[in-house]
């Protein structure tokens, strides 16, 4: 008969018994405890090389400047780090750099400034780049299909005309809303109109501006009981209940239907449907 009391964590057939997740990270903590964790000996020397600039593919640096000619000692110029010989073109190193032409001083990976396709520049000189003719925002309407016709027919700016700027502008044009039943004027960024993500359109028919149709009023006749009670709690001199919209934020003044507390809050937040605005006074109580 096999003595068992010796074979600790293994069954009678010699095989290692699974251990439950409790028991397992209890034993794992038991073995941890005054033991401050350090990483593998790869990962740590995989870190120290990508500080230093060491780790990457391609050709040393300096060599590549070399080989590539006016863009390649633009880029070893606008170098602002120590010991170049150790870098790589092709490393993940985020080093300095500092422009020629509008002394701008910024970081970026190495990789991403000596890549053939669309590398990195100054981003300063990038966001106010002049317009040219093949690169300004009438060019950019063209090249992007219904949306940049859609642009190309709201932008009515007579200060400064399509071809002088470019897709990517801070200038505030002047836009008309191409909704034959809208037409409203407003101002807006370029690049605010132009960005991927999130570009804004016109604000009266996004239900940002007050109308006839749309206003704090009109909502209130929609929305029954609470709309009631909001209507007789809206007090705000300055501006009527038509001259707001009810997702504005504007912060209106409200007097209590039940205390008589006067208090400040935004459209938005005593019309919204999860956790409204409601009487400070009365909250308190």
């Amino acid at each position: 008969m096999r003595n068992l009391s010796i074979v600790i964590g293994r069954n009678i057939e010699n095989r290692p018994t699974r251990l439950s997740t409790t028991t397992y990270s209890r034993r794992k903590k038991a073995t941890t405890v005054g033991r401050s964790f350090r990483a593998p000996a790869r990962r740590r020397r995989a870190s120290i090389m990508a500080k230093k600039g060491q780790k990457g593919p391609g050709k040393p640096f300096l060599e590549w400047c070399a080989e590539n000619g006016k863009r390649g000692e633009r880029v070893a110029n606008e170098f602002r780090e120590e010991l170049p010989t150790k870098l790589t073109k092709g490393s993940k190193y985020k080093a300095k750099w500092k422009c020629l032409k509008c002394k701008h001083v910024w970081r970026a990976k190495m990789f991403s400034r000596t890549r053939s396709d669309k590398p990195r520049g100054c981003p300063k000189c990038a966001h106010n780049a002049p317009a040219s003719k093949k690169d300004n925002f009438l060019t950019w309407c063209e090249k992007n299909g219904e949306r940049g016709k859609k642009l190309s027919r709201e932008y009515v700016d007579k200060d400064k005309p399509p071809t002088e700027l470019t897709y990517a502008s801070n200038y505030k044009a002047k836009w008309k809303c191409s909704n034959v039943e809208c037409k409203h004027e407003w101002r807006a960024a370029v690049n605010n109109r132009t960005r991927s993500h999130k570009p804004t359109g016109c604000p009266k028919c996004a239900n940002h501006m007050p109308s006839k149709t749309n206003n704090l009023l009109m909502w209130c006749e929609k929305n029954g009981e609470r709309g009631k009670k909001l209507s007789l709690e809206y007090v705000d001199k300055d501006k009527p209940p038509t001259a707001v919209t009810y997702g504005s934020d504007y912060k209106a003044l409200w007097k209590c239907a039940e205390c008589d507390h006067e208090w400040l809050a935004t459209l938005k937040q005593r019309t919204k449907t999860s956790y409204p605005n409601v009487c400070p006074a009365c909250k308190a109580r």
